[in-house]
């Protein structure tokens, strides 16, 4: 299984809610107010970071055939989920992903992503 997994919950019409765990160390940072707007020509959904952990954003494209793009990034870390998928399992149906793929931009003082 995968390090890290991305949840995004829409919660009201183009207002959505994300949720980066990291599975290893039980750590997450959420980002509680992302947007969908255009951007570049293109339907985009983007949010930071919440206060508990600022300085991170979330950014999600769609790609084709029901497969989403999801970038993490901050200062010195990006996380990229390039092939999410909508889940409608249950009665929230949400866009999920998951990764190992962590690039290291920039060494930060706590050594760690989440």
């Amino acid at each position: 299984m995968p390090r890290y997994q991305i949840t995004l919950i829409n919660h009201s019409a183009g207002r959505y809610r994300g949720v980066l765990a990291d599975l290893e160390s039980r750590g997450q940072i959420d980002f509680p107010d992302c947007n969908k707007h255009r951007q570049d020509g293109r339907s985009v959904i983007t949010g930071h970071s919440g206060p508990d952990l600022p300085g991170w954003f979330l950014e999600m494209s769609f790609v084709g055939d029901g497969v989403f793009n999801i970038t993490l990034s901050d200062p010195h870390f990006r996380i990229q989920f390039p092939e999410c998928e909508l889940d409608e399992t249950d009665n929230a149906p949400r866009i999920i992903g998951w990764t190992d793929d962590v690039q290291v931009l920039r060494e930060s003082l706590k050594g760690r992503v989440a």
